[in-house]
C-alpha cells in the first residue's frame, strides 16, 4: 500500500482511498479531471492578470522616466 499526498490538502493518504481523510477531497477519476481542469482555468486567467499587470507597470515606468527626462531639462535652463 503506497502513500500519495492529496491534491488539495497535500496530506498523506492511501492510494485506494476514495476521500481525503483530511479534507474530504474525492479522489475518483471524474473528480480528478474537473479539479485539474479548473486549475488550468486558474493559471490561465493569473497569466492574463500578470500580463497586464506587467504592462501597467511599464506604462509606469515610462511615465515616471518622461517626468525625471523633463525635470532634467527645466532645471539645466
Amino acid at each position: 500500500m503506497a502513500l500519495i499526498r492529496c491534491p488539495e490538502c497535500r496530506q498523506k493518504i492511501s492510494e485506494h482511498a476514495e476521500n481525503c481523510l483530511h479534507c474530504g477531497f474525492s479522489l475518483k477519476q471524474e473528480d480528478l479531471a474537473i479539479y485539474k481542469q479548473q486549475l488550468e482555468e486558474r493559471r490561465l486567467h493569473n497569466a492574463e492578470i500578470n500580463r497586464k499587470s506587467t504592462k501597467l507597470h511599464l506604462i509606469w515606468f515610462c511615465i515616471f522616466a518622461l517626468f525625471i527626462i523633463i525635470a532634467s531639462l527645466i532645471t539645466q535652463s
